[in-house]
């Protein structure tokens, strides 16, 4: 009897909540946070330099907001597929006098690892193949997971 009243509550609780509501519509971007880590430990440096790529899968489509970086300074953002030293340059700018960097573009292949890396510690032009020249893993920003990797945290959609 106890079971036949949980389940006619639940069916009860789920259409009210479904009354009237509609879902919100999916925008199709997607978003991935940069951080500081520290490479001791690969966790997140507190109060490190961070970022946020906002990128659409669809059309390719990107911005990149990043702040906490050396002021007047060149950096890059880089696909790395886990093949060193190569890297796929995907964009390159220099911060504001504040170490801030505004990026966008278009980019197809939304999958492994990005990351902000000086300009100086990667060779190649934008959208082509390049390398590493260093590694400096305290100076760069590292995604907060790879992307197209199965886990509990999948990509969320930006409104």
């Amino acid at each position: 009897m106890l079971a036949i009243l949980l389940i006619a509550l639940s069916v009860l609780t789920c259409e009210a909540a479904g009354a009237g509501s509609k879902a919100p519509a999916s925008t199709g971007k997607k978003k991935l946070l940069l951080f500081a880590k520290n490479p001791a430990n690969w966790s997140i440096v507190k109060d490190g330099g961070s970022g946020k790529l906002v990128y659409r899968e669809a059309t390719g489509a990107f911005t990149l907001d990043a702040a906490g970086l050396a002021p007047g300074s060149s950096y890059a953002l880089i696909r790395y597929a886990d093949v060193p030293p190569a890297a796929e340059i995907v964009a390159r700018g220099v911060t504001d006098q504040r170490g801030r960097l505004a990026l966008s573009g278009g980019w197809r292949n939304w999958s492994k690892k990005f990351w902000l890396v000086p300009g100086e510690d990667v060779a190649g032009s934008v959208g082509a193949a390049g390398s590493l020249l260093a590694w400096r893993p305290e100076r760069y920003l590292f995604e907060e997971k790879p992307l197209g990797i199965a886990c509990a945290c999948p990509e969320p959609e930006e409104p």
